[in-house]
């Protein structure tokens, strides 16, 4: 059986099996959420330093690109556990980390090149 089901809200996209983006009538792309995820947005690493002279230039050592927010670093990664061994190697220059997976609304904006819009009557 299929269900067809359609949705502004991404949270509800990504309990899908299968899903197809629509932007202006067109399917722009299509897949699993995991698929589309994966394709389409990126997991992202935030390191909290301890010290942020020696967490940059160790960060540049390695040829990392990252930027600072909120005294935050923030480093892209292609995977969740790509994060593993840089936290290892950075352990004693930070005080803590988060890893962020790559949602249904950025692979939306990625897909689409805007945010969700609401339709105007």
């Amino acid at each position: 059986m299929t269900v067809f089901l359609t949705t502004h809200y991404m949270e509800e996209a990504a309990k899908a099996d299968y899903v197809a983006i629509i932007d202006n009538g067109r399917i722009s792309a299509k897949g699993t959420p995991s698929e589309l995820r994966a394709k389409y947005s990126t997991d992202t690493l935030r390191l909290i330093p301890k010290d942020s002279e020696r967490l940059a230039t160790f960060l540049n050592e390695q040829n990392i690109k990252f930027i600072i927010s909120s005294g935050a670093f923030i480093i892209n990664i292609s995977n969740t556990l790509g994060a593993l061994p840089l936290v290892n190697k950075a352990e004693s220059l930070i005080s803590g980390f988060e890893v962020i997976s790559g949602s249904m609304d950025d692979a939306f904006v990625n897909i689409t090149g805007h945010a969700m819009r609401e339709d105007s009557d």
